[in-house]
């Protein structure tokens, strides 16, 4: 019962710390793949501890904690114990980050005496539970993690009189018990180091032998959009040849965030479109860039204001990115916020196929109505809030998105 009030005590002293580190990991510049633990309820238990959790993909990781206790203290109590559980790890964003749901297995081998009462029990442990836990990054190498966990064990023991020593230390033996325990069977509060690699390196990352110009307007040559796609134009001899180079990435950002990660979600496959545009750029002679265009967007729950203004945020952020990478003036940028992806949200419903048709109509209402607030409260309340809880984990996300668009003009003569 200590165990379980100091556990629930220091969840509320660390849950503050969320936010700071949810800021902190959208900045984190490695990739964790390992990370070493010391259990700090255990160590309250004169218990030596080690954990070792290895990164298995985006999601999944696995757990390895050892536990291992020699020690017999004054008055011939003892909470001796060799503890393995090993536990396998779902996390709901992804590897170290947030929170986790876990499936573990315990085997142990003990010698507990006159920690409870005035009897020694001797044997060993199996068993299997789940858990849920949640993790604190709070720099790129140190962290904190709290986790929880019930399931069943199966005990086989020898029980003895404590109160009468013999010659080998143990009382009298009463006889021997098997039990079936059914509860909590992890508590967990640790302090983490973890072992990252650097992000993977891009082809490019010097700066680049453009000469930018001033933004200008060119109203005389039709543009045609394309993702990465290289669009020329011949106008007749002698004049030059002008090419347009339009391409769109969309950037994903974490909740309430403007930093630009490139370890979330297909940020990396998104930021090599921009590099791909940027080769293009640079493998033609006397390139210039006339323009570069950055919208960006939020997704639309809570306050419209906030939302534009992080939405602006994330166009600078992407402005910041590319002008850092590739060595261009700021003066070649315009960046504009789009606030909240309505849009993208009722394309989104379209496409879906979580929804009904009916389902679907009776949201396109909803999206029509012309108040915001008014839209966003029917939006929470339709279909007792399932709807908007669904959309929330896996449409949202993907509204908080940045796009751009390069326009630049190359000069060469028409060959004959």
């Amino acid at each position: 019962m200590i165990i379980k009030v100091l556990l629930i005590s220091l969840l509320f002293c660390l849950w503050p710390l969320r936010s700071l580190a949810q800021e902190y990991e959208s900045q984190i510049p490695t990739t964790p793949i390992v990370s070493f633990k010391s259990n700090l309820l255990y160590d309250l238990t004169t218990t030596f501890n080690l954990g070792v959790e290895f990164r298995l993909s985006r999601r999944f990781t696995l757990d390895i904690p050892v536990n291992y206790n020699p020690w017999t203290f004054s008055g011939g109590r003892k909470l001796k114990h060799r503890l393995v559980q090993p536990e396998l790890r779902y996390w709901n964003r992804q590897a170290f980050r947030g929170s986790f749901w876990g499936i573990h297995t315990h085997v142990a081998q003990y010698n507990v005496s006159r920690i409870f009462s005035d009897y020694q029990f001797e044997g060993w442990l199996a068993g299997a539970g789940v858990s849920y836990g949640y993790r604190w990054n709070l720099s790129d190498r140190w962290g904190m993690e709290a986790s929880i966990g019930a399931g069943y064990a199966y005990l086989d023991y020898d029980r003895y009189d404590a109160s009468v020593g013999n010659c080998n230390g143990c009382g009298t033996k009463l006889g021997s018990d098997k039990k079936h325990y059914f509860g909590v069977t992890r508590a967990a509060v640790s302090l983490l180091y973890t072992l990252g690699k650097e992000p993977r390196k891009r082809a490019t990352r010097k700066v680049m032998d453009i000469q930018p110009i001033p933004p200008r307007r060119i109203d005389t040559v039709k543009v045609v959009e394309a993702v990465v796609k290289i669009d020329t134009v011949y106008v007749s001899n002698p004049a030059p040849v002008v090419r347009y180079e339009n391409g769109q990435a969309c950037i994903h950002y974490p909740v309430n965030s403007a930093v630009l990660n490139p370890e979330l979600a297909q940020n990396q496959t998104e930021l090599f479109k921009i590099e791909q545009s940027m080769r293009n750029v640079r493998s033609a002679s006397q390139a210039r860039i006339t323009l570069i265009t950055i919208d960006a967007y939020s997704s639309p729950e809570g306050n419209a204001t906030h939302n534009n203004v992080l939405a602006e945020l994330r166009a600078e952020t992407l402005k910041e990115y590319m002008a850092h990478t590739y060595g261009l003036d700021d003066a070649l940028f315009v960046i504009r916020s789009g606030g909240e992806n309505w849009k993208g949200l009722s394309e989104a419903i379209a496409a879906s196929t979580h929804f009904t048709d009916e389902e679907k109509s009776e949201l396109r209402q909803i999206l029509e109505i012309a108040e915001p607030d008014s839209r966003k409260r029917s939006l929470q309340a339709y279909g007792q809030g399932k709807a908007y809880r669904w959309l929330l984990r896996e449409v949202f996300p993907t509204l908080r998105v940045s796009s751009y668009r390069i326009d630049y003009v190359v000069t060469e003569l028409l060959e004959k």
